[in-house]
């Protein structure tokens, strides 16, 4: 340890010892109460203190005692902000359970506190250290931090999380959990009237449910996105309507032509991978892997209109 975080540590200890200080009691000081105030703000800056000097564990165990000092004064928003902190030193350790458990708590103070936005971004920041190493898990914190935008009618924000849970559904070929989610999503888009993203969620949903070899769902999708006009008149219909096309007539070589066209390409990593594993696999039998007749939900693109 250099000459500065030595003293960085000594600061953070004589913090602590006044932290200590304040919540003894004394009757010939005539002081009846703890000062949980004051051992608060001392032990919030020795947990700085710690951290400028590096010593994580430390750095921890400060922002929890300064968590449990507001918890005693009833100050749930600082507790939820204290116990967020810790939550980002475990990070940084490399601590996932506890980033995972403290970030929780944080969450579930803010949400008491009123504070439902800090509350839902708290549990966004726990979903993402944990989607590459639990990808269920970061699933479940995501729906709670969605259920509790929609309550207060976030768009933005549950648009941001229904995207993040889409590509975790991608990424564990849970293809019809994801489809239900983008259905959601354009859902929402429809009702504040945003034509583009409609028309993209829309090609990434047929392109779903074509992973699904269910074409007949797929061109529901497009009867839906059809009820809003500007969708009709879109390069996005075009090739949604090329794809169930080339898809259900069996010839690969066709659908895989689809596949390049700019629009696809142009989509975000998931769906690129996705579209890598696309086959029109019916041209050998006219029959897909689910029994369904390649035939079965056939439509032009003016039928769809």
């Amino acid at each position: 340890m250099d000459e500065i975080s030595r003293r960085r540590v000594a600061e953070a200890t004589e913090c602590i010892r006044k932290a200590e200080a304040y919540l003894k009691t004394s009757i010939i000081k005539m002081k009846f109460k703890p000062d949980y105030d004051n051992a608060a703000m001392e032990y919030d800056r020795a947990a700085v203190c710690f951290k400028n000097a590096s010593q994580m564990e430390q750095s921890r165990d400060a922002y929890l005692k300064a968590a449990e000092m507001h918890k005693e004064n009833g100050n749930l928003f600082h507790w939820a902000k204290c116990n967020e902190c810790a939550a980002t030193i475990c990070k940084e350790m490399g601590d996932s359970c506890g980033t995972l458990k403290y970030m929780d708590l944080a969450a579930d103070g803010y949400a008491e506190s009123g504070s439902s936005d800090s509350s839902a971004m708290a549990l966004d920041k726990a979903a993402k250290c944990l989607e590459d190493i639990d990808p269920e898990k970061a699933i479940m914190v995501y729906h709670k931090a969605l259920a509790m935008v929609q309550e207060t009618d976030r768009s933005r924000m549950a648009g941001g999380f229904m995207t993040r849970l889409t590509k975790l559904y991608l990424k564990l070929k849970q293809y019809k959990e994801a489809a239900n989610m983008i259905s959601e999503e354009i859902e929402k888009y429809m009702e504040v009237k945003e034509a583009g993203r409609v028309g993209q969620l829309t090609v990434a949903l047929v392109l779903v449910w074509l992973a699904c070899d269910d074409p007949v769902s797929a061109t529901e999708s497009i009867l839906k996105s059809f009820k809003y006009e500007e969708f009709e008149i879109s390069e996005e219909a075009k090739v949604c309507c090329a794809l169930i096309s080339a898809f259900e007539s069996g010839d690969n070589s066709r659908f895989q032509e689809v596949l390049q066209q700019p629009i696809l390409r142009s989509m975000d990593n998931e769906y690129l991978r996705l579209m890598k594993e696309l086959r029109a696999c019916s041209e050998l039998n006219g029959v897909n892997d689910n029994g369904n007749s390649a035939d079965d939900g056939r439509n032009d693109c003016e039928d769809l209109k």
